[in-house]
């Protein structure tokens, strides 16, 4: 009863540890002059497709993290992968609240842009 108690105790905590996950994708139209990695800090992120700046779409980036933070936590998460992308920017940034059975998340997606 003990080691069972202990395993379902195991068990929660590798769940609850678990609360951010992030993933990016780059398009088949990048190039290799986007190779170069930016510091995540200088990432300027916007919400809209910002139309008026002349860019190169170099992928989709995704993150989540737990609500228990703030959608900044999330943010973060997301220049991180546009940075492993080369990207200057994040456009068109999305924010949900994901709630699943055991927790709920913030869940950030954007497009990594590299300017021309």
């Amino acid at each position: 009863m003990k080691q069972m108690l202990s395993s379902c105790f195991l068990l929660f905590v590798i769940i609850m540890a678990g609360c951010s996950s992030v993933a990016y994708i780059q398009t088949d139209d990048v190039t290799s002059e986007f190779t170069q990695k930016p510091d995540p800090d200088n990432i300027k992120v916007y919400s809209d497709g910002r139309e008026e700046l002349d860019y190169d779409v170099i992928g989709q980036v995704i993150a989540d993290a737990d609500a228990g933070s703030n959608a900044e936590t999330a943010v973060t998460l997301l220049k991180k992968q546009a940075a492993q992308l080369g990207a200057d920017a994040i456009i068109n940034l999305r924010l949900e609240i994901d709630s699943g059975y055991w927790q709920s998340a913030i869940k950030a997606t954007g497009t990594a842009i590299k300017f021309k």
